[in-house]
């Protein structure tokens, strides 16, 4: 991830496919390796086919020695019930920054401007101004800058809009990711 590798959707899925929920998100090439504890430990071979298939036996075997392990930690930890934790803003999840929120998928970034007006006024929409830059997103209300965001990776500022919300209190600005398929850790 630090070094902008492309994320690797088979090695996530093979993380799901072992009963971590959600799925670790992997970049870059990965290894894959398996031992075996008794009476010593040693490393085990893969069988091309059968223990790559996704109905492997250690695989479902897998599902409930990761559960017990988290239940482990998280006894030791005193946590109870928790689940890995999912990168920010994903999964439906809305990440809050201190002046805006921020989700994001594969594809794009949303986020998530709270407008305040005077006691009493709506918001003019001539009044709202939105700068696309490839990692900046300024947005300026009469003038004054509400929020600038630095971008983790660029956007297309061509694949970018603004729109109000139905109550015209927060806008809403849609960025398309220049390398899509990537999901974000965070967002500048």
């Amino acid at each position: 991830m630090l070094k902008k590798l492309p994320s690797n959707k088979r090695a996530s899925q093979i993380g799901g496919l072992c009963g971590y929920n959600p799925p670790p998100i992997f970049y870059g090439d990965i290894f894959v390796g398996r031992t075996q504890t008794k009476p010593k430990m040693v490393n085990v071979d893969f069988v091309a086919g059968i223990d790559t298939a996704g109905n492997a036996e250690w695989m479902r075997r897998a599902v409930s020695e990761n559960l017990a392990w988290q239940q482990g930690m998280n006894a030791a930890t005193g946590r109870k019930d928790q689940i890995q934790p999912a990168h920010a803003g994903t999964d439906g999840s809305v990440a809050e920054e201190s002046n805006f929120s921020w989700t994001q998928d594969e594809e794009e970034i949303e986020l998530t401007v709270p407008i305040t007006t005077e006691a009493g006024s709506i918001v003019n929409k001539k009044e709202i101004k939105v700068i696309y830059k490839p990692k900046v997103v300024a947005v300026s209300y009469k003038s004054e800058e509400v929020v600038r965001v630095s971008l983790y990776e660029s956007v297309d500022v061509d694949g970018c809009t603004w729109t109000l919300n139905n109550d015209k209190t927060r806008l809403i600005i849609t960025c398309e990711k220049i390398d899509s398929g990537k999901i974000w850790p965070r967002i500048g």
